[in-house]
């Protein structure tokens, strides 16, 4: 979304506001699936000479969970600021500002990196790799790696 930030440079305001919506599909990727237009709220102020750029945004993503691979769909807010620097020396000034790469830059850095579908995920069987969530099985967990057994014996001559 572009907006025009010329009353800013050329000094007659000293902060505007903004409210608008996005595609879905200017965010989404293969592993983030927006669902909903993500709202955008936010200021532009002019400090000195930079741009200090408030944003707000909301909307719902459907994600894959890091432990049991489960898709799931959920509400995400984050809010960021950004500062850019105004460079007087130059003589075009671009007096409208692109703010869809800077708001998407920042959802994905402040997406989870291990997303999961709930805190107490019990997440996939290691041995027969069944969803733990939704099925019981009857695995064995407590196993050792064989290059490991000598350590084991270390155990038993203790005793």
């Amino acid at each position: 979304m572009i907006i025009n930030i010329s009353e800013l440079v050329n000094r007659y305001r000293s902060s505007k506001t903004f409210e608008f919506d996005l595609k879905p599909e200017e965010l989404s990727d293969e592993h983030l699936k927006v669902l909903t237009p993500i709202n955008v709220k936010g200021s532009v102020k002019l400090v000195n000479d930079e741009l200090i750029i408030d944003i707000q945004t909301k909307f719902s993503a459907e994600l894959n969970c890091s432990r049991c691979t489960s898709k799931f769909i959920d509400d995400y807010r984050f809010e960021f600021t950004e500062a850019l620097e105004l460079k007087d020396n130059q003589e075009n000034i671009n007096e409208h500002l692109d703010l869809t790469e800077l708001i998407r830059d920042n959802i994905l850095i402040n997406m989870p990196t291990k997303p999961m579908c709930s805190q107490d995920c019990k997440g996939l069987c290691p041995v027969c790799g069944i969803n733990k969530n939704t099925n019981d099985c009857n695995c064995e967990s407590e196993q050792f790696d064989p290059r490991l057994s000598v350590l084991s014996n270390l155990l038993n001559e203790d005793e």
